[in-house]
């Protein structure tokens, strides 16, 4: 299920959650997979609820479960990526896997930084984030939805 803010989906989303958004929901990329883009959107909210919970200045433990979560959430979708990939015979798997291999290392530093008090959250580590997030998804996965969809037997 995709995270939703603590709203329930459908639900209209007030004006100041909206101002505190980083990633705009119509503006994130989409890759014509469902489960993909779906899993992707949950992605961006945590990325949303990290930036709004940084805004507001919330408790560093606060600030420590989202970024775990985050971790949790960005491992789950690349394994799911990557069983499609190796399913599917995606020809650039290895590029795309090392990709992912970098980007988890990156965020797992990011935390491990946090957590020992070597890095306070800044805007400029959002503003890496979400070029990390919607950079991924506008140019690896985009050309895997293309790909996916030309074979059409991955789950939808």
């Amino acid at each position: 299920m995709a995270y939703t803010g603590g709203k329930k989906s459908g639900q209209m989303k007030d004006r100041r959650s909206t101002e505190l958004e980083l990633i705009k929901e119509e503006d994130a990329p989409r890759v014509g997979v469902d489960e993909i883009d779906a899993q992707h959107a949950a992605m961006i909210g945590l990325v949303n609820r990290l930036h709004q919970a940084m805004m507001q200045r919330e408790e560093r433990e606060t600030l420590d479960a989202i970024i775990a979560e985050l971790i949790r959430h960005t491992h789950r979708h690349f394994s799911y990526e990557e069983q499609l990939m190796v399913q599917t015979r995606y020809p650039e798997y290895p590029t795309h896997k090392a990709d992912h291999d970098k980007l988890m290392q990156h965020i797992t530093d990011l935390a491990e930084q946090f957590r020992g008090g070597d890095l306070l959250l800044s805007f400029a580590v959002m503003v890496d984030l979400k070029a990390w997030a919607t950079t991924h998804i506008e140019k690896s996965d985009g050309p895997l939805g293309v790909f996916l969809n030309k074979q059409d037997t991955h789950a939808r």
